[in-house]
């Protein structure tokens, strides 16, 4: 498999440049707000924590290469021109153990799409311009349980194993206003439980940070509505550099691959849009970003983060015809106290 042989080449690669570090100093520099289940707390401690994350996708793409809306018109009654989404990312971390941080997290998601090509008339002939539809969906999505377990520490470097789950408590049923089933990027939850096991590693050098990460979610059952989504794997690397006792800043490399959904809802008519098509909805991709913290390190708000990142896609193969990204962006705010 190609796009597996790539992430473990990258994630190798970094592995042996954050251990070829054997300085003994330590200097708190964390990783980017985005990645998650990337450190762990000592025994008694505790951390919440939210992310407000918010991505725009416009334009279409097949492949590599862009597609006008007019030829997608051609092969469906619809095409989608623009989502954006809104995710509130609610998060907790406790530390039983020295060698074992336990994270749970859920989210609530807006999702908004513009489709062009419906008709704004239920009578009468076809043989005039399209028009435009918007869909929306909002819940709570699926609930996430991990396990970070330290496999293997030394004084600046430390070594984790991910292991979790997800629960299908997300919804899978979401409807237009007429009543239709929403295609399956407007859902707001897989439907299946899924295995997230993982890996990662970071290391510290005076005032630098590295570090990687390899994740993979594997749907474990076929859902209610008789599909499942594909497998996902993403490979991170990141650096980051603390510029004074508050602040610090960060870079890093984000690889994802999506397989497409197996199955097919029973409702979803798949000639109506690309989004009904369930071969039409794995990827890969590679993003760039950019990102700040804000620590407080002394006063009555230590402990506490602040921390903005912003991504941009440099490298986007789809499967099938589907909305392109444009950006992403992500605030976020964290809160660790020793609670025993």
């Amino acid at each position: 498999m190609k796009q597996g042989a790539f992430i473990t080449g990258l994630f190798l690669l970094f592995a042996v440049v954050v251990l070829a570090d054997t300085s003994e100093e330590h200097q708190d520099c964390p990783a980017p707000i985005s990645v998650i289940g990337n450190h762990v707390h000592t025994s008694g401690e505790m951390m919440f924590s939210y992310r407000f994350m918010a991505m725009d996708m416009q334009g279409l793409q097949s492949g590599t290469n862009t597609v006008e809306t007019a030829d997608v018109l051609k092969d469906f009654m619809m095409a989608p021109t623009a989502m954006d989404m809104r995710v509130h990312l609610f998060g907790v971390m406790f530390a039983p153990h020295d060698k074992i941080t336990l994270m749970g997290m859920t989210s609530y998601q807006q999702r908004h799409m513009e489709m062009e090509g419906a008709h704004q008339h239920t009578t009468g002939h076809h043989d005039h311009p399209v028009g435009t539809h918007e869909m929306s969906s909002a819940s709570i999505s699926d609930v996430k349980l991990d396990s970070l377990l330290t496999l293997w520490k030394r004084q600046n470097f430390t070594f984790l194993g991910n292991v979790g789950v997800s629960f299908p408590t997300g919804s899978i049923t979401q409807q237009a206003d007429d009543g239709s089933i929403l295609p399956y990027p407007m859902q707001l939850g897989s439907g299946s439980f899924e295995a997230r096991p993982g890996v990662t590693f970071f290391g510290t050098h005076r005032n630098w940070s590295y570090g990687g990460q390899l994740r993979g979610v594997f749907p474990l059952n076929t859902n209610a509505n008789e599909y499942r989504h594909g497998n996902t794997l993403t490979a991170t690397t990141w650096g980051a550099r603390r510029v004074n006792n508050w602040i610090s800043l960060s870079a890093r490399l984000l690889f994802s691959h999506k397989g497409s959904v197996t199955g097919n809802h029973p409702d979803l008519d798949i000639n109506r849009s690309p989004n009904h098509r369930p071969d039409f909805q794995g990827f890969n991709r590679l993003d760039i970003a950019i990102s700040s913290n804000l620590i407080v390190p002394t006063g009555t708000l230590i402990g506490q983060r602040l921390a903005i990142e912003f991504m941009l896609p440099v490298y986007q193969n789809l499967t099938g015809t589907q909305l392109k990204n444009r950006w992403k962006l992500v605030l976020g705010w964290q809160y660790a106290f020793r609670l025993l």
